[in-house]
This record gives structure tokens, C-alpha cells and sequence, in this order.
């Protein structure tokens, strides 16, 4: 199955992007544009996002098409799921070591958590559910969500913008065929159309195992206001309700929903020049790991969707480091000390895909010795047994911040892993 650029109405598109939190660590230079992007304003207190979710495991459905406004202000968010047609959620946020964290007001009893999120306010954020997020259409309490990629739309003036994307993956997302990874390029059909009209070239998309799949063009999308907010429609119209929806945000964050039941995708701006590795590997980072095909929350596999701190081995880090170490926060709170049984090695970045790095593994623990190709057995430093994943990567640096996206397949756990990940 590939990524419905293809598929759907002559290949429908849905990109969507996080926001990175202010609470992840200082502010952004926004003096740094990247190139082919309009200048990138000061974020306002309040801001209104679109998101997409690669699995929605309160309805089984996956291509979860999302809105939430964050009030810095009254420290207050408003979230809707418009795939599980639940009520919105409202309710307060704190702010929980470089996180937000949600508590919903609406239900009864009030204050019931409702997951954790990192915002980069007005630019990407990222909305990890919380393990009893009420659903008050079913009145029952659903398990955690896989994070939703979410990014304010706009309707931008672009011009020979490449983006590149990973998969969010759903539960039944298939490493050997379904497409991993990608880019493609993003242009104003009309640059005196304000941005309304945008057209997709030069798309590649490629499997986990670097197996290029069919690409292209897709149609022209039109660039307008919706009941989600801002976003990009190809096609235009459809009555068979086969639209994918894009939106990017203004420093180069992108979403894609291809619609219910398939996988959506989440990228950002390519880099102008191959990213210094170094750099990347000395930055601390929050984010999110996400195995939709394991049940949530799991005490066999308790990293599945849950907050997450990643950083180079050693401090500080030599120049000859190679890998990012981390894991999950135990019990889901990010104000204990993280795990230290995942390791993220990123390989060599692709000669001419600057901030692409297709050789990148991830190492897991393997408790039960399950390990089978394409992962490797391994052991860590305490001999405990561990499988080597291939992974794909893609990163970039939109306004001096790195973020980091990386797909891969637990052969250990047999479900697909997703590491979302923004520098503090």
C-alpha cells in the first residue's frame, strides 16, 4: 500500500506538522527564514491549529483530522477530534518539565488528564492524548491516542519549496511496502494569487528499505479557510470525499491527512545545506515515542506512546558521538529521570538530500530474544540482549531548533515505531 498521494483522487495529500513549545527551552532567532518561505512574524498568546494522527484508537479509525487552540494567556486549550465526532475537550495547561500538560474542565468530574503536548507557539506542536481522555459521545474513557501532528495553517507565498515527510504511522502500516519516507516540492501556481493556489511536484516516496515508489505530480490544492481552519485542499472539490488536506506552518513545519483509515504524514522545510551532525547530536530533546499496534498503557512495553528525553551519551558530547540515548518517561511523568534503553543512531546523511538520514537505526531493548531480520541482535552495555531497527530520519533546523522525525518497525514488539523529537 503507498502513501495515498497516488491512490486517492489522483493522489490526495495530507501533511501535518508539530508545533514545537516555547517551554522546550528559550526562543526561537526569528530572524532565521528558511529559504523559499515569506518572513516568519511573532507568535501571538493564542493560537489555533490543524493536526493530523496516524491512529485514532478510540473509534479503531486512523487518518484523525484534528483542531486545538492554545491560550497562553488564561493557560487554557480547546481540542477537537473531528474523525471520532467527539465533543471538544477544554480545559487548563501547566507547564510540566518542557511540557504542557493538559487537564480537561468539561467532563465530570473536572480536571481529568488529558495528555501532554510540546507547542512551538504559532510555528508546530505536537498532542500526545492522555491514557484517560474522556470521550463524552461514547462516555467511556479510551485509551492513549498516538500523538497528533499539528501546525497552523496558512495560506503561504511559496516558491521551489522542498519538503520532506515521514509516515505517521497506523497499527497496520507495513514496513516492506508502504512508504516510509519522502519529499516534494511546493510552488504558487499564480504568485499573485496571495498563496491560494499550490501546486505538488517532483514527489518521491520510498520505503523503509530505501525502495523508490511511484511519484510525481498530484493536482493543484486551493488554499483557503475550512471548519478546521486554513488549509490546503487537492483537489479543490470532491464529491466522493476523497480530499487530502495539507497545511504548513510559517517556519516550514508541514501535515498531510489523506483521509479516514489511511496513514497521514508530518515533515518540515528541507535544509539549504547538509545539517552539521555534530550539532544535532549535542542538543537535548523532548518529544514522543508512539507504537500504535501495542495497547496503551502496556507494563510489558511501557514506552508505547508516551513522553520522551533524548540526549547524547556523555556531557559534554564528544565530537565523535554518533547517537542520541533516551527513552520514555516512567509512569508518564516527565519530572522523573528517563529512561536510558533506546538508542538513535543516525548513519550518514543522504549526499543529496540534505537533513535526510535513510541509514538511521534505532536500538531497542529485546527481553525475550524476538529479534528477526531486518533487526539485528545485539547486546547493551550491561549484556542485556537488544535488536537493531533500520530507521529513517528526517531533520531539519527551522529558526535555529532542531527537530527530528523517525520511522522504523519493531520487529521485537511487531508494530511500528515513530520517535517525534524537538530540541529543548
Amino acid at each position: 500500500m503507498k502513501t495515498p498521494w497516488l491512490t486517492r483522487a489522483a493522489s490526495i495529500l495530507i501533511f501535518a506538522t508539530a508545533v514545537l513549545s516555547a517551554a522546550c527551552g528559550g526562543k526561537s532567532n526569528l530572524n532565521l527564514t528558511p529559504s523559499g518561505l515569506p518572513p516568519v512574524s511573532q507568535a501571538s498568546r493564542l493560537n489555533s491549529y490543524v493536526g493530523t494522527q496516524g491512529t485514532d484508537p478510540s473509534t479503531g479509525d486512523s487518518g484523525a483530522v484534528w483542531q486545538v487552540t492554545i491560550d497562553h494567556t488564561t493557560n487554557s486549550f480547546s481540542a477537537s477530534d473531528y474523525a471520532s465526532q467527539l465533543v471538544s475537550a477544554n480545559g487548563l495547561f501547566a507547564f510540566d518539565a518542557g511540557f504542557l500538560n493538559f487537564s480537561q474542565t468539561n467532563p465530570s468530574p473536572a480536571f481529568q488528564a488529558d495528555g501532554f503536548t510540546i507547542e512551538i507557539p504559532g510555528r508546530v506542536a505536537f498532542f500526545r492524548p492522555g491514557f484517560n481522555s474522556f470521550n463524552s459521545t461514547q462516555g467511556t474513557v479510551t485509551t492513549a491516542s498516538s500523538p497528533v501532528a499539528l501546525v497552523p495553517g496558512n495560506c503561504l507565498s511559496l516558491f521551489n519549496v522542498t519538503f520532506q515527510f515521514v509516515t505517521l504511522p497506523t497499527s497496520k502500516w507495513t514496513a516492506s511496502t508502504d512508504t516510509a519516507y519522502g519529499n516534494v516540492q511546493v510552488n504558487n501556481v499564480q504568485p499573485t494569487d496571495s498563496g491560494n493556489t499550490w501546486s505538488f511536484s517532483n514527489l518521491n516516496q520510498f520505503t523503509l528499505a530505501k525502495t523508490q515508489q511511484s511519484g510525481g505530480r498530484s493536482p493543484n490544492g486551493i488554499c483557503a479557510q475550512s471548519a478546521i481552519g486554513t488549509v490546503v485542499s487537492i483537489p479543490p472539490s470532491s464529491t466522493t470525499g476523497n480530499t487530502v488536506t495539507v497545511a504548513v506552518g510559517p517556519s516550514g513545519f508541514l501535515i498531510m491527512n489523506n483521509g479516514p483509515n489511511t496513514s497521514g504524514a508530518v515533515g518540515l522545510i528541507q535544509p539549504s545545506s547538509a545539517l552539521n551532525t555534530t550539532s544535532i547530536l549535542g542538543a537535548n530533546y523532548l518529544g514522543f515515542i508512539s507504537e500504535p499496534a501495542i495497547p496503551t498503557p502496556s507494563s510489558s512495553v511501557p514506552t508505547a506512546n508516551q513522553v520522551a528525553f533524548f540526549s547524547c551519551p556523555s556531557s559534554p558530547c564528544p565530537a565523535s558521538s554518533t547517537s542520541l540515548l533516551g527513552g520514555a518517561f516512567p509512569n508518564d511523568d516527565p519530572t522523573q529521570p528517563p529512561s536510558t534503553n533506546i538508542t538513535i543512531n543516525l548513519g550518514t546523511q543522504n549526499a543529496t538530500n540534505n537533513g535526510l538520514f535513510d541509514s538511521a537505526t534505532v536500538t531497542i531493548p529485546d527481553p525475550a530474544s524476538a529479534c528477526t531480520a531486518p533487526g539485528v541482535p545485539g547486546t547493551d552495555s550491561q549484556g542485556n540482549p537488544t535488536c537493531a531497527l533500520p530507521a529513517a530520519v528526517v531533520a531539519g533546523n527551522p529558526e535555529n531548533k532542531f527537530a527530528i522525525f523517525l520511522i522504523a518497525q519493531d520487529v521485537v514488539n511487531q508494530s511500528p515505531m515513530a520517535i517525534y523529537l524537538f530540541q529543548e
